[in-house]
């Protein structure tokens, strides 16, 4: 079985949905293949922060300051239900095409998946500016990839064409938010769904495969 997974670094729902992904699997006894997706919420994001979160919100949901500060604590205990440690309100909110390149790089070398939950981590908990290719370096450098081979891969375009099939793929399928799950082509799952939930439609795809 395949799970595709569309997502985003700066979508806090992508990361409980990830977190939620992994406990419905680990009661899973198949075999499953995991295969995270590109998918910028910002394509025209800067690459240094321009306000905070609470502007953002305030200027994008048309809210005010005391509803912007309920949807940043909201999203803060969604994170703590799942048992990641948000710290959503001090993010820096940046472009995250770089991030996607790295990621992409990683899996050609065995790190997919310790990169994806590093770069997950640095910008919620840690609240790292993606965007900065000095932060990015050393991000991969603690997840063991090679100094020499990471500066070459931020300062020229390589993997940039498969972020953005990724995100071709997402328009073809009609993927307007994240995250997106998309299991064995056959059921598509929206949001940050809990675990039981997840599980079931797993289940269901099965049965179809059946």
């Amino acid at each position: 079985m395949k799970i595709e997974v569309w997502s985003d670094y700066a979508c806090p729902f992508c990361y409980i949905g990830k977190r939620y992904l992994e406990q419905a699997l680990a009661q899973f006894e198949g075999e499953v293949e995991v295969i995270f997706r590109a998918f910028e919420l910002d394509p025209h994001a800067n690459g240094e922060p321009e306000g905070d979160i609470q502007q953002r919100l305030m200027q994008k949901y048309q809210k005010t300051v005391e509803q912007a500060d309920e949807m940043i604590s909201y999203v803060e205990e969604a994170g703590k239900q799942a048992g990641l440690d948000l710290r959503y309100r001090t993010t820096q909110y940046t472009r995250t095409f770089e991030a996607h390149r790295l990621a992409k790089f990683a899996e050609t070398k065995g790190f997919g998946e310790a990169m994806i939950e590093r770069l997950f981590k640095a910008y919620f908990t840690d609240n790292t500016i993606l965007a900065k290719r000095t932060e990015l370096i050393g991000l991969a450098l603690e997840i063991g990839l090679e100094r020499d081979e990471i500066a070459q891969l931020l300062t020229g375009d390589d993997f940039g064409h498969e972020v953005r099939e990724d995100e071709r793929m997402a328009h073809k399928y009609g993927i307007h938010s994240v995250p997106f799950f998309v299991i064995d082509e056959k059921l598509g799952v929206s949001g940050a769904q809990p675990p039981k939930v997840l599980l079931d439609a797993i289940k269901q795809a099965l049965q179809k495969i059946s």
